[in-house]
C-alpha cells in the first residue's frame, strides 16, 4: 500500500513519519517549494538565527506532542514573553498585567472599566469580545490599531472565534505569553525538526500537486490549501512581509523581550522579533525582524463574523471528499485554521492513523 503526502511542512512530515513505520505502507512526500519545512524555516547571518516567516515557539499540554518533538529534535528550555510598546513610548507586558497597570496614572479609569465587564465574554465579533475582556481603554492601547493593521479591516467585522487564543488579562503575575507547562525551542531552528522526520523518506521537491496531477497512491494526506489543490477561487488569507536588520557586535540583545508588539499606527509594522533570545544563542551580533502585514501569503485565515469564509472552506472540503474519498486533511493550510504546532502534530498523527487503520 502506498500513501502520497502533499506538503512537507510540519503536518506533512509528521504524517509521513507515522505512516513510514507501518509495515504494510510506503509513503512519499511532494513539496511545491524548493525546500522542506514551510514557514518553520530559520536562516542565519554570521551564525545569528532569524525567522523570515515569523517567530515559532513550541508550547503544549499534550504529552503526545511533547514526546513527539523530543524524539526528533533537541529541545532547548524556553518560556516565551512578549512586550507591547504603546504609541506614547511606554513598554508594557503582553498580555496586560493588572499589577503593572495599577502603577499607571490611568489606572482609576481602567479599574472602573474592568469592574463594568460582564462575568463572561460572549460577543460574536472580535472587537466587542476584546472590550468585554479588558475594557475600552486597554483595548484601545493594545488591540484596536494592531488588529486594523494586522487584518486590514475593522475589528468588528472579524469573528471572535480566534479571540480566546489572542486576548487575555492577567491577574496572577504570570508574564509568559503561553501558560502551557511544556515549552521549548528547537536547537538550530524548527525546520530541523521537519528535516529529521523526513530522513529516509522519499521527498519530491519543487512538485506542486493538485487534483489534476495526482501521483498514483492508495491514500493521500493533504496539507496544502484546498483552493489551490482543487483549482478554485482563493480563500482570503492575511499574510506578512518580514524585513531583517543585522546588528554586528551586539553581545546580548537589543529588544526588551523576544517579541515586541507595536500596536499603534505611528509605525507600519505590527511587531519586532529577536530570534536570538528564543534560540538561546551566545554569539556576537543580533538580528531584528519587523513584520509588515498585508503581503500575498497564507499566514492567517480570515474568520469573518458572518462565517462566510469558513462556510466556503467547508464546501471545498466536501468537494475534495467527492473527488478523493481516500484523502485525509492535516495542518493549518488544508483546514483553513490558525493552530499551534502541537495541534498540527496531533492532527497529522491522527490523519496518518486513519490512513493505516484499514490494514491493521
Amino acid at each position: 500500500m502506498k500513501c502520497a503526502v502533499v506538503g512537507a511542512g510540519l503536518a506533512g512530515a509528521t504524517a509521513a513519519q507515522v505512516i513510514s513505520h507501518h509495515p504494510d505502507w510506503e509513503v512519499e512526500v511532494y513539496e511545491a517549494a524548493p525546500h522542506v519545512g514551510g514557514n518553520l524555516r530559520a536562516n542565519a547571518i554570521d551564525n545569528v538565527l532569524y525567522e523570515p516567516y515569523g517567530p515559532h515557539i513550541f508550547h503544549t499540554e499534550s504529552a503526545m506532542a511533547w514526546q513527539w518533538v523530543n524524539r526528533y529534535a533537541v529541545m532547548l528550555p524556553y518560556q516565551h514573553t512578549v512586550k507591547s510598546q504603546l504609541a506614547d513610548g511606554r513598554v508594557l507586558s503582553w498580555p496586560p498585567q493588572v499589577e503593572e497597570l495599577k502603577a499607571l496614572p490611568e489606572w482609576r479609569q481602567v479599574a472602573a472599566e474592568l469592574d463594568a465587564r460582564p462575568s463572561q465574554p460572549s460577543a460574536l465579533d472580535f472587537e466587542s469580545y476584546a472590550i468585554e475582556v479588558m475594557g475600552p481603554t486597554l483595548y484601545r492601547w493594545f488591540c484596536e490599531d494592531y488588529t486594523r493593521k494586522q487584518w486590514g479591516t475593522d475589528p468588528h467585522l472579524l469573528s471572535s472565534r480566534f479571540a480566546p487564543k489572542r486576548i487575555d488579562l492577567r491577574t496572577d503575575g504570570d508574564r509568559r505569553l503561553f501558560r502551557d507547562q511544556m515549552q521549548g525551542w528547537v536547537l538550530g531552528g524548527f525546520h530541523r525538526l521537519v528535516e529529521r522526520m523526513l530522513v529516509n523518506i522519499p521527498v519530491h521537491i519543487g512538485r506542486q500537486i493538485t487534483l489534476n496531477n495526482l501521483p498514483d497512491a492508495d491514500a493521500y494526506v493533504i496539507t496544502a490549501p484546498l483552493d489551490d489543490f482543487l483549482g478554485q477561487e482563493p480563500l482570503p488569507w492575511r499574510g506578512i512581509r518580514s524585513e531583517m536588520t543585522y546588528y554586528p557586535g551586539v553581545e546580548t540583545f537589543k529588544l526588551p523581550a523576544p517579541v515586541v508588539n507595536r500596536p499603534g499606527m505611528e509605525v507600519p509594522w505590527t511587531r519586532e522579533v529577536e530570534t536570538k533570545q528564543m534560540a538561546g544563542q551566545g554569539v556576537l551580533g543580533t538580528i531584528i525582524t519587523r513584520e509588515y502585514p498585508g503581503a500575498e501569503s497564507r499566514y492567517y485565515p480570515v474568520d469573518d463574523v458572518a462565517g462566510e469564509n469558513r462556510a466556503r472552506w467547508r464546501e471545498l472540503r466536501d468537494e475534495l471528499k467527492r473527488h478523493l474519498p481516500n484523502a485525509e486533511l492535516a495542518g493549518r493550510l488544508a483546514n483553513y485554521v490558525y493552530i499551534d504546532m502541537d495541534q498540527a502534530i496531533v492532527q497529522a498523527i491522527h490523519a496518518a492513523q486513519r490512513v493505516t487503520r484499514g490494514t491493521e
